[in-house]
């Protein structure tokens, strides 16, 4: 028996919590190694080595798997846009680190990027209480931002900041999905640089925002 196969083995008589935590570090390991579009259970019951029924004694369906998955990835995103505000003296600077860190996650970990936008698809179904909880927590840590963004009087305020949260992110989800569907054009034909880009649409964002 070969030390990987030892590896992969089941372990049995684990709890609820450590069983869930196996299947998920499984997951994410079949997940950053392939990326979404090439995620299956199958393949995750194949790392694991265990019946198919063990994964959906855990968890409904394969969305569920995901977002739990992303929890970690999520996790990191706002760890990243903390730690960007954190290095700002200047709010609006802050603002603007906020919308790069989007850039700077997108080149780090693009296997959570892909499954991020995986999971913006309607079709995607998930209530997953851990992946509901830190996605609050991201939207709320956004949205605060602004409201003393708007407290200070940098940005105006007859915006919503809820509002504003969710334009954000949907744009910035959006323009990056663009940039890496057309990067070959995009650096070899038109000679732009993706870093470029990303730091004009944050000028031409913020500057909407500001009073």
């Amino acid at each position: 028996m070969t030390n990987s196969h030892l590896m992969n083995s089941p372990k049995k008589h684990l709890s609820k919590s450590l069983r869930e935590q196996e299947i998920i570090n499984a997951a994410d390991y079949i997940l950053t190694t392939v990326g979404v579009r090439d995620f299956t259970v199958d393949k995750v019951i194949g790392h694991l080595g265990v019946a198919k029924g063990t994964i959906y004694k855990y968890y409904k369906s394969k969305d569920d798997v995901l977002a739990e998955v992303s929890v970690k990835g999520l996790t990191i995103l706002l760890n990243h846009f903390k730690e960007s505000v954190q290095k700002e003296k200047d709010q609006m600077d802050g603002l603007n680190s906020l919308v790069m860190a989007f850039y700077k996650y997108y080149l780090k970990y693009p296997k959570y990027f892909e499954l991020f936008t995986h999971m913006e698809r309607p079709e995607f179904q998930s209530e997953m209480r851990n992946y509901l909880k830190i996605s609050l927590e991201i939207k709320n840590y956004f949205t605060d931002y602004l409201i003393q963004c708007q407290s200070a009087g940098l940005i105006k305020k007859d915006l919503d900041p809820s509002y504003c949260t969710y334009m954000i992110w949907g744009s910035c989800m959006g323009l990056m999905n663009f940039v890496d569907a057309k990067k070959v054009f995009i650096k070899e034909i038109v000679k732009l640089g993706q870093e470029d880009l990303l730091k004009l649409y944050a000028e031409i964002l913020i500057g909407g925002l500001k009073v």
